[in-house]
């Protein structure tokens, strides 16, 4: 293939791929059947992230039905949103141990955590977007034992992360989404328990773990506007 025919093939390629983007985005502006995102100044909505607990970095068993953090999203000017999260877990008793033990142990687990959101133009009914979170989170056990034999320990978490997501809007004002992160975040831990005689109690202070990973988390966002 000469050199003057491999330019007018690329000239065409181009022009074609451009040709398809003005289309597709010329038909987004005009089909009226589609639901658009809500990125407006002023717009707010109530948010469920299903992760739970697991998006401030905690696992463990769930409280009722869903393990969900719960927040809110405000858009301070057009595409650009302000989102607070708060989660919480506690758990008390343990059944297996009803009829053999008084002893009844007991964890608490919460998380704040506050960030911005910036969407990009709009894909038909999904927005994507960038942004940051800084989190912090606190959990704490105790295993309700008597005496020396009592064990606590505690744990804290500082988590500053970029992430990236979507938001698909199924129907006005109703949207679900996903994202993943890329952060570097901090945990400290500290216990007390029995010595090795198990004739005291002793507090002892963790190594403290610090990460930077890519997390996916592991379910999605219902967010409702109002």
């Amino acid at each position: 293939m000469s050199r003057s025919l491999k330019k007018i093939v690329a000239f065409a390629f181009v022009l074609t791929f451009t040709f398809g983007i003005i289309r597709t985005s010329v038909a987004q502006e005009t089909d009226n059947s589609i639901i658009r995102p809500i990125t407006k100044a002023g717009s707010a909505a109530m948010i469920f992230d299903l992760a739970g607990i697991g998006t401030f970095g905690f696992t463990g068993p769930n409280v009722g039905p869903m393990n969900s953090a719960v927040g809110m999203k405000y858009f301070l000017s057009d595409d650009m949103a302000l989102f607070v999260l708060l989660g919480f877990n506690s758990m008390s008793g343990n059944p297996a141990l009803a009829d053999t033990t008084s002893q009844k142990p007991s964890s608490t687990k919460f998380g704040i955590g506050a960030g911005i959101q910036a969407h990009m133009r709009p894909l038909y009914s999904t927005s994507p977007y960038i942004g940051g979170i800084i989190s912090f989170a606190d959990s704490s056990f105790d295993n309700g034992a008597s005496g020396n034999f009592d064990q606590k320990g505690s744990a804290t978490t500082f988590t500053v992360a970029a992430l990236a997501g979507f938001d698909w809007f199924f129907t006005r004002g109703l949207c679900l989404g996903g994202q993943v992160s890329l952060g570097f975040s901090s945990t400290s831990t500290s216990s007390t328990g029995p010595d090795e005689t198990g004739s005291k109690s002793v507090t002892s202070s963790g190594q403290s773990v610090t990460q930077i990973a890519l997390v996916t988390n592991a379910g999605v966002h219902l967010n409702v506007y109002f």
